[in-house]
């Protein structure tokens, strides 16, 4: 067959295959799940049959949603001699308010022609307060607390529990924020393992000391997780190999069950005059070390109040000034201990006390004030009183006649001494000369010089080797200092790139992550939303500041995906500015 032959068929071939690719061409919207409650997440597919590649799809009714971008599939088939192509794209999407939806049409553009697919509708239902048939899914999360009624500054156990059979990771927390209750961690994450209904669950425990700042009825909203969650998709026998086990991840929002709460006020009766606030149980101990001083000597009183509650509250005690003694006193300590379900303290105070002038001192007690709220009264703590006696120092008279007893009274009552000095004698000869004058060193200047000689000729070689390795370490800092100075100017970069710039949501997107890998001197790529809050959190950023960042992020994502004219474009790329503006201020 000729060269020319085979050009032609080759050509037929391919104005067939590329026939064939691009005839009927659809676009196909699909949902995992028709009717769902706030927390769940759906995945949503579009696929494009009649073509292997496509421009990314523009999907319309998504504006109540969280949109996370899946992954991209592309398959080609060939069914009795004719070619299927395909091109599958995956998101997942969490409602963000309850109601009835329609989500699509999905629209690609292929060749400057727009392809249109289908619409579905999508039923959101809100969150389940209670736990009533929860605990036979896979994923969900458990809120709850020690008492649900609680006085003022009364400390109460908030605990919450992730309860998996799936495998996760990427898991960030979203507390409730109510104001007038703040939360304080507790110690670190515990994890364990439960059987429910006849299913084993791994269990991460995580626990809270909740303090009321305020009296009145509260609704304490619900607690929220978003993670990553995978499962393994297994074919057949071969796949069974751990090696060859194909994972997916699927992002997952959870929500706990919302509590209530009821804070009453502290009760006005019996309530003492010096009650400074503090809420719990206290124990108090007092002690004056030593009790009995010499003239212009110092005593110390140490008093300790320990227990749990608001301790953070424990108030300074004041000791009242007493005639012709000094008192110095010494700043408080408080030490802070946390167990798995309280918050222990200890306050140190101690004060000096010096005497004037001689004589018996009394140090008054002092009196501390808590509530008690398991009895729902009010109690005092009283140290004891101390007595402190100040002594005077002997004179130099007494002095005398005690050495004078000690020795006794000889000729005509002259202390005898003792003569202790001992004879000088010579026990040995030092073998070196010594020498009285220089002239003997004059012999001794020529072997200096060649002493000097040899030491440097022993020094070279080291020298040689930290200055080759200093000369190399500053060509790398110098090749380093450059980078530096590019992540130094990646703020200024950004902001002169979008200020006052109107830019369409992949030009912000492209800049924010330009900014970032720069700043952080990465090799370049993708980021997703959960890997630039790890990535901030890991340079030191704040959370608050990793999350509203990871947020607007997915909040641009969410735009992008949708193509959708968003009116909030414009606070969008404002806040972005505001966000890296904290970002150039937190991360050094």
């Amino acid at each position: 067959m000729s060269f020319k032959k085979i050009f032609y068929i080759l050509c037929i071939f391919f104005w067939a295959f590329s026939a064939t690719a691009s005839a009927d061409i659809s676009v196909d919207l699909t949902l995992d799940q028709s009717s769902v409650v706030l927390t769940d997440t759906i995945v949503m597919k579009v696929t494009v049959t009649g073509k292997r590649k496509s421009n990314f799809p523009e999907i319309k009714g998504l504006s109540s949603f969280n949109v996370v971008k899946g992954g991209t599939a592309s398959r080609v088939e060939f069914v009795n001699g004719s070619m299927n192509s395909e091109v599958e794209y995956t998101f997942y999407l969490t409602p963000l308010k309850p109601g009835e939806f329609v989500v699509g049409p999905a629209q690609v553009r292929i060749k400057n022609k727009v392809y249109s697919g289908n619409n579905v509708k999508l039923t959101v239902s809100k969150a389940r307060n209670n736990q009533t048939g929860i605990a036979s899914r896979p994923l969900f999360l458990e809120a709850g607390i020690s008492k649900n009624n609680l006085y003022l500054n009364q400390n109460a156990l908030y605990t919450l529990r992730l309860f998996m059979r799936e495998q996760v990771s990427d898991i960030s927390l979203e507390m409730p924020e109510v104001e007038g209750l703040a939360f304080e961690s507790l110690a670190e994450p515990q994890k364990y393992s439960k059987i429910i209904n006849a299913k084993r669950y791994e269990v991460v425990e995580l626990k809270y000391i909740l303090i009321p700042k305020k009296a009145g009825t509260y609704s304490i909203t619900a607690a929220g997780m978003r993670m990553t969650t995978y499962k393994k998709n297994r074919r057949n026998n071969f796949f069974d190999d751990p090696f060859f086990n194909i994972r997916s991840g699927k992002p997952v929002y959870l929500s706990s069950n919302e509590i209530q709460l009821d804070v009453k006020n502290l009760p006005m009766r019996n309530r003492p005059d010096n009650f400074s606030g503090l809420v719990g149980l206290f124990d108090i101990n007092a002690t004056l070390d030593p009790v009995e001083v010499k003239d212009s000597e110092s005593a110390t009183l140490t008093i300790t109040v320990q227990g749990r509650g608001n301790v953070r509250q424990i108030p300074d005690l004041k000791l009242a000034d007493i005639k012709d003694l000094k008192i110095y006193h010494d700043k408080p300590r408080l030490n802070i201990n946390k167990s798995k379900s309280a918050i222990f303290g200890e306050k140190i105070m101690k004060w000096a006390i010096v005497p004037e002038k001689c004589g018996k001192y009394i140090i008054p007690s002092m009196i501390l004030a808590f509530f008690d709220p398991e009895k729902g009264r009010y109690r005092e703590l009283k140290t004891k009183q101390f007595s402190l006696k100040s002594n005077t120092v002997a004179d130099a008279e007494a002095i005398s006649s005690n050495l004078i007893s000690i020795y006794g009274d000889n000729h005509g009552g002259q202390v005898k001494a003792k003569n202790n000095q001992q004879e000088i004698r010579q026990i040995g000869k030092d073998i070196f000369p010594v020498h009285t004058s220089i002239d003997p060193l004059k012999g001794l200047r020529q072997q200096e010089f060649f002493n000097r000689i040899f030491i440097l000729l022993m020094l070279a070689p080291p020298f040689i080797y930290f200055a080759l390795l200093t000369g190399r370490k500053l060509f790398k800092n110098n090749n380093k200092n450059r980078l530096n100075i590019r992540s130094g100017n990646a703020g200024k970069k950004f902001l002169k790139k979008v200020r006052n710039q109107d830019l369409s949501p992949e030009e912000i997107h492209a800049a924010v992550l330009d900014y970032l890998n720069i700043r952080f001197l990465l090799k370049g790529g993708l980021l997703t939303p959960n890997e630039v809050y790890n990535l901030l959190i890991n340079q030191g950023a704040s959370p608050e500041t990793a999350s509203m960042l990871q947020n607007s992020i997915a909040q641009l994502e969410s735009v992008i995906f949708t193509g959708e004219k968003s009116n909030s474009l414009a606070q969008i790329q404002d806040k972005l500015t505001e966000i890296l503006k904290s970002v150039e201020q937190e991360v050094k």
